[in-house]
C-alpha cells in the first residue's frame, strides 16, 4: 500500500470529518434499508425484519468509531479534545489559572531575557569571517603583575617574520585627537595596519576600506568612520565619503563607512593607517624596541589548532628573552600566548552573565514546583471527576496526557506573556552587560531566543505537570479515588512537602546570594576613597598634539586654562592633572630606579603611576598632605624636578626609611626629587587597591587633559561659564565627559549596582513566590482536615491547639528548607568569590540573617490559613461531604 493511499484520505479526514461523516450515515442507511427488504421479502414482518437488519449490522456505533480511527489521524483528534477539554477547565478556574500563567510568565520571561544576552554575547558566532580563526595576542610579565604588555614596533616586524601557523598578523591600538570639522570633536581614534580590517573580514557599508597603498610612507591620510560616529556625527550623510577634515594638522579624506559591527577592543569613531599617527610614525616608536602601544591580533591557518599557535609565539617569546635581555629583564616572567578572539570579547561578562543565568533558572525552578503545588491540589480536588471518567472507559495513560495537556498550555501562556516582558527588559540588559563587552549591540530577541522560549515552556509545561500526572495515574479503584476522607492522603502530601521543602532551600540560596551583595555593595559605597568629591566638577579637554608641540606652548597654554577659570565665579580651587579619580583611563605605570639601589641584574625595574599635577590639584581634590611640602608654583622649568608620593608608594619601597629628599629617575638621565607624601586614593576603582602614585610637577611635564575646580555651590552651575572660557582660550578646543566627582564615583558603581539589583529581585521575586506556595498548600492542609478540625473544636479543642496543630506543620517544612538551603549556600556562595568586596564567601551574619528573614516570611505566610482553621463552625464542617 503506498504512502499516498494511507496519508491522503486520513489529512483529508482530519478537515471533512462532517462530509464523510454524513457520507458514512448514508452508507450504513442504505445498507439497513437492503437488509430490511431481504427480510421481508423471506416473509419476515416489518418489525421483525428491522430487528433482524440491525442485529446482522452490527453495532454502528463501533463502526463510526473504527471509521473514524481508520479515516483520520486519531493523535490528532485526540489532542484537540485534550485541547479543547482543557481551555474548559482552565477557564472555568481563573483564579488557579491567573496565578499560575503570572507565575510561569515571570520565570520564564526572566530566562528568557538573559538567554537573549547570553546567546548574543556568548553563544553566537562572531560577525566576523572565519571567526573562530581570529586570535588576539598577548605579551605578559606575571611576576611584575602585567598582564597585557603591549607591542612595540620592532617586535611586531618580529612575529611577522617568525610566525608560521597564522596568515594575517595586524596591529591595532587606539588615541584621541582632535577633528576639526563643522565643530572641534575629540575623537576616539583606532589606528590599524592596512590589513586590519581584510583579516576580520569586513566589508565597508559605503566607499572601502584601507589597502597597502595607505599605509605606504608619504601617502594622503584617510579615515575610515564607525557606523555609530557616522550617523551621531554626520546624521548617516550618505554622500561623507570625500569629504575632508583636518586632524594633527593634516588634512584627513573619509573613504569608507563601517557596518554595525562591535568593534574590538574598543568603540572607535574613527580608524587611520599607523603611517597617518603621529606617535605611531615617529623615531622612537619605529625605532625603539621597548615603546610599547599596540595589541596584535592574527588569524589561525586552515587546521592550525589554538595551542600549536600559541606555542609558537611563546617559543618566539624565549628567543626575544634570550637576544635582547635588557629589554626583557629574567625576573619578569616575560611570555607571549595566543588566545580566542572570541574569549577576549566575552571573557569579562562571561561570570556574571552565567551567574545570573543560574539565578532566573532557580527562579523559574521555584516557579515550577509552586505551580505543581498547585496542580497537584487541584489533582486532589478533582479526584471524583478523574474517578468518573476512568469508570466510564479512560485509562489511566489518557488521563495523565489530559493534565500534561493543561500544564502544557499554562505553560505557553506563561511563555507568551513571557516573551513580551523580556522584549521589555532586554534593552536594560543590553546597556549593562554593554560595560563589559562591545559585543551587547548583538543583543536581541531573534529566532533562537523565540525558539528557546517556546523549548523552555513545553519543558516547564511538563516538569511541572508530570507530578500531578503521575499522582492521577496511580489511583486505586476507578471510584475509590472519588471517596472524600476525613485527612488527606499520606502519597500526595509527601510530593507536596517535597516540593514545597525544594521551594524554601530555593529561595534560601538565592536570598543568599543577594545578602552577600548587598553587604558587598554597602561596603563598596562606604569606602573612603581618599578625597573629597563633594561640589568638585571636572572635564576633560582632549590634547591637540599637532597644536601644542612643544612644552613651552603647552606651558603656555595650561597657565591661560588655570589662571582664567580660575577667577570665574563660585570656582573656590581649580587643578590640572593628567587624570581624575575613577575615570575611565587606566594607570600610566612607568618602570623606574631609585638612587643608590642598583637593580640585580636579571631583575625587572620595579613600577609605579605617574599622575601630572598643577599645584592646586590637591586642594581641589581634598587629598590630604602627610609629610613634606605639595607641589608649589615655583616647581617650573629649570628648577629641580619634584615629585610627591602617594602612601603606598612611599610604604612598599621605603619602609620605615623616609622618602622626603631621596630621588628616582625613570631613564638614568633625568631624576627627580620627592618632596612630599600624599594619602591614597582609589584611583582606578573603588574595589582595587591605591596604585604606588608619583604626583609630578605639570609644569615641568605639560600636558594635564583633565580639569577639575571645588566650586561654592552646584557644581553644574558654573559649567557653561567654564565651556565658554575654554573656548575663548581656544575655539578649536573640545570639551567633553563634563561630570561631577560624585557622578564619577556612582558610574564606576553601576555593575556592582545593577548586579546587586538583579540578584536582589530574583531573590525577592523566589521569596514572594515561596511563601504564596507555603500559604496555598496550607490552606489546602486546612480544607482537606476541615471535618477532623471541626469535630476536635466540637469535642473541646482550645484555639492555640488548634493553630499549633496547623503551624507544626509548616514550621517543619521551613526549618527542613531552611537546613537544607544552608548547606547549599555554603558551597554555591564561593562561586561569588570573584565579585564580592569586603565580604567572606561563608558570612555567617548574612546566613543568620537570611535565615530569619526566610523563617519569618514563611511563618507568617502559614499562620494565615492557619488562623482561619481556628474559625471553622464544627456543624458546617461536620455537614461537608
Amino acid at each position: 500500500m503506498s504512502w499516498q493511499s494511507l496519508g491522503i484520505p486520513r489529512i483529508r479526514g482530519l478537515f471533512q470529518k462532517n462530509r464523510l461523516q454524513n457520507e458514512l450515515d448514508e452508507e450504513l442507511q442504505t445498507h439497513l434499508d437492503m437488509l430490511v427488504e431481504e427480510n421481508i421479502a423471506r416473509g419476515m414482518s416489518a418489525q421483525q425484519a428491522r430487528r433482524a437488519a440491525m442485529v446482522t449490522l452490527g453495532n454502528q456505533g463501533l463502526i463510526r468509531e473504527s471509521y473514524r480511527e481508520q479515516a483520520g489521524l486519531p493523535f490528532f483528534d485526540t489532542l484537540l479534545q485534550d485541547l479543547r477539554y482543557g481551555v474548559r477547565v482552565l477557564r472555568k478556574n481563573p483564579g488557579f489559572t491567573l496565578v499560575a500563567i503570572l507565575a510561569l510568565a515571570l520565570g520564564i520571561g526572566a530566562n528568557t531575557a538573559l538567554f537573549s544576552v547570553v546567546y548574543g554575547v556568548l553563544l553566537r558566532p562572531l560577525p566576523y569571517a572565519q571567526g573562530d580563526r581570529l586570535v588576539v595576542l598577548r605579551q605578559k610579565e606575571p611576576l611584575l603583575g602585567i598582564d597585557n604588555l603591549q607591542f612595540s614596533v620592532k617586535e611586531i616586524q618580529d612575529y611577522r617574520a617568525q610566525v608560521r601557523t597564522m596568515d594575517q598578523l595586524e596591529e591595532y591600538h587606539s588615541m584621541q585627537f582632535i577633528l576639526l570639522g563643522r565643530q572641534p570633536d575629540r575623537v576616539q581614534t583606532g589606528v590599524v595596519s592596512a590589513g586590519f580590517f581584510n583579516l576580520l573580514g569586513v566589508r565597508p557599508l559605503l566607499g572601502r576600506t584601507f589597502v597597502s597603498t595607505d599605509e605606504q610612507q608619504g601617502a594622503d591620510p584617510v579615515l575610515v568612520l564607525s557606523y555609530n560616529y557616522w550617523q551621531r556625527a554626520f546624521g548617516g550623510d550618505p554622500n561623507i565619503i570625500g569629504q575632508t577634515f583636518k586632524m594633527n594638522d593634516r588634512m584627513h579624506t573619509v573613504i569608507g563607512v563601517l557596518p554595525p559591527i562591535p568593534q574590538y577592543p574598543r568603540e572607535n569613531d574613527v580608524y587611520m593607517t599607523t603611517n597617518a599617527c603621529p606617535f605611531r610614525s615617529g623615531r622612537h616608536h619605529l625605532e625603539d624596541r621597548g615603546m610599547r602601544m599596540m595589541e596584535l591580533f592574527g588569524r589561525l591557518k586552515p587546521g592550525v589548532p589554538l595551542a600549536t599557535a600559541s606555542a609558537e609565539v611563546r617559543s618566539i617569546a624565549e628567543h626575544f628573552v634570550h637576544d635582547y635581555p635588557d629589554y626583557y629583564p629574567a625576573g619578569s616572567g616575560f611570555s607571549t600566548t595566543a588566545s580566542s578572539l572570541h574569549v577576549e570579547l566575552t571573557q569579562r561578562a562571561r561570570p556574571l552573565l552565567l551567574l545570573l543565568m543560574g539565578t532566573t533558572a532557580l527562579v523559574l525552578l521555584i516557579c515550577c514546583t509552586n505551580v505543581a503545588n498547585l496542580a497537584l491540589a487541584r489533582v486532589l480536588r478533582r479526584e471524583h471527576e478523574l474517578g468518573v471518567r476512568a469508570a466510564l472507559g479512560a485509562s489511566r495513560r489518557r488521563l495523565m496526557r489530559q493534565l500534561l495537556t493543561e500544564s502544557t498550555l499554562l505553560a505557553l501562556a506563561g511563555g507568551a506573556i513571557g516573551l513580551l516582558i523580556a522584549s521589555a527588559t532586554t534593552h536594560l540588559l543590553t546597556t549593562f552587560v554593554a560595560r563589559f563587552t562591545s559585543r551587547a549591540s548583538e543583543v536581541s530577541v531573534n529566532a533562537p531566543v523565540l525558539l528557546f522560549t517556546l523549548g523552555l515552556s513545553l519543558l516547564t509545561g511538563l516538569l511541572f505537570g508530570s507530578l500531578p500526572a503521575l499522582a492521577a495515574g496511580r489511583g486505586n479503584t476507578p471510584l475509590q479515588s472519588a471517596a472524600v476522607t476525613s485527612t488527606p492522603k499520606i502519597e500526595g502530601r509527601s510530593i507536596r512537602n517535597g516540593l514545597m521543602v525544594a521551594q524554601l532551600a530555593v529561595s534560601f540560596v538565592l536570598l543568599s546570594a543577594a545578602g552577600l551583595m548587598i553587604r558587598s555593595f554597602v561596603k563598596l559605597q562606604s569606602v573612603d576613597a581618599g578625597y573629597n568629591a563633594e561640589n568638585v566638577l571636572t572635564l576633560t579637554l582632549p590634547f591637540n598634539w599637532s597644536k601644542y608641540n612643544k612644552p613651552e606652548k603647552t606651558l603656555a597654554y595650561d597657565d591661560q586654562i588655570l589662571e582664567r577659570v580660575g577667577t570665574l565665579p563660585g570656582v573656590m580651587a581649580v587643578g590640572l592633572t593628567s587624570g581624575v579619580p575613577l575615570d575611565a583611563r587606566g594607570p600610566n605605570f612607568n618602570s623606574f630606579k631609585i638612587e643608590g639601589r642598583p637593580v640585580e641584574k636579571g631583575h625587572a625595574d620595579p613600577m609605579l603611576n605617574v599622575t601630572l599635577t598643577s599645584p592646586g590639584a590637591f586642594r581641589t581634590l581634598g587629598i590630604p598632605l602627610v609629610k613634606g611640602r605639595l607641589i608649589e608654583e615655583d616647581d617650573r622649568p629649570g628648577r629641580m624636578d619634584v615629585g610627591v608620593a602617594s602612601q603606598s608608594l612611599a610604604r612598599h619601597y621605603w619602609g620605615n626609611e623616609d622618602p622626603i629628599n631621596k630621588r628616582i629617575t625613570f631613564d638614568g638621565e633625568h631624576w627627580v626629587t620627592i618632596v612630599g607624601i600624599v594619602g591614597d586614593i582609589k584611583q582606578f576603582g573603588l574595589d582595587r587597591e591605591p596604585a604606588d602614585t608619583l604626583y609630578l610637577a605639570l609644569a615641568q611635564n605639560p600636558g594635564g587633559q583633565s580639569l577639575s575646580m571645588r566650586t561654592a555651590s552646584d557644581p553644574m552651575s558654573v559649567a557653561s561659564l567654564v565651556r565658554q572660557t575654554v573656548r575663548s582660550i581656544d575655539a578649536e578646543q573640545a570639551i567633553t565627559d563634563v561630570k561631577t566627582l560624585t557622578e564619577l564615583r556612582s558610574e564606576s558603581l553601576v555593575g556592582a549596582r545593577v548586579t546587586t539589583l538583579l540578584l536582589g529581585l530574583f531573590a525577592g521575586l523566589a521569596l514572594v513566590i515561596a511563601a504564596t506556595g507555603l500559604t496555598g498548600v496550607t490552606a489546602f492542609l486546612v480544607s482537606q482536615r476541615t471535618r477532623e478540625i471541626g469535630i476536635r473544636i466540637a469535642l473541646g479543642a482550645q484555639v492555640r491547639q488548634v493553630l499549633a496543630m496547623v503551624l507544626s506543620h509548616g514550621v517543619r517544612l521551613i526549618l527542613i528548607g531552611a537546613a537544607l538551603g544552608l548547606a547549599i549556600s555554603l558551597l554555591t556562595t564561593k562561586l561569588m568569590k570573584d565579585l564580592l568586596y569586603g565580604v567572606k564567601t561563608v558570612d555567617w551574619p548574612t546566613l543568620i540573617g537570611v535565615g530569619l528573614v526566610l523563617v519569618c516570611v514563611s511563618v507568617l505566610a502559614s499562620y494565615m490559613p492557619a488562623r482561619r482553621a481556628c474559625k471553622i463552625d464544627p456543624m458546617v464542617a461536620m455537614r461537608t461531604e
